[in-house]
């Protein structure tokens, strides 16, 4: 059995100082959200093999802040991986999956896309929300469409700034 835990980026700032979109960083609010994910990660001791994020910054920042939470795991930065299709992230996860558990810091509308076709059911994951799902594979080259089961979501709960 393998899991993928999906993570969709902290709420980030509208603009960055280069102006660009991939420079944006994580506002107090999505600062505050990854870290109350981190804190329920942390709490009931996920054990997480692989950590893949996109390199963009609100990203970078998201993967970070959950790594200190888990225990300080090499993470997989992927330029490539910067506002991706669905698509981009099963081929991603099946050529460099590792391990039984692998947690995904990814953007809309791509994470959302590969989470409603991994699991064949509709999800819009807002900013800092989780998706735990379970394959009944061996290893990640097996993954496929509708494949997963959905088997928790977090949504953290902040108050605006």
């Amino acid at each position: 059995m393998l899991k993928l835990i999906l993570i969709r980026h902290g709420k980030a700032t509208k603009s960055s100082l280069s102006g660009k979109d991939f420079d944006r960083e994580l506002n107090k609010k999505g600062t505050a959200q990854i870290n109350q994910v981190g804190f329920i990660l942390e709490r009931d001791a996920y054990h997480i093999d692989q950590v893949i994020s996109s390199s963009a910054q609100r990203t970078t920042e998201t993967a970070e802040i959950l790594n200190f939470y888990i225990g300080y795991l090499k993470i997989n930065f992927d330029k490539q991986l910067y506002l991706v299709d669905k698509n981009a992230i099963l081929h991603h996860i099946i050529d460099k999956g590792k391990g039984d558990t692998i947690l995904f810091v990814g953007h809309n509308f791509g994470i959302s896309e590969f989470a409603s076709s991994i699991t064949g059911e509709e999800y819009s994951m807002s900013t800092g929300m989780l998706i735990e799902i379970e394959f009944d594979i061996e290893d990640w080259y097996q993954l496929k469409w509708g494949t997963g089961k959905v088997v928790r979501i977090i949504v953290p709960k902040v108050q605006a700034f």
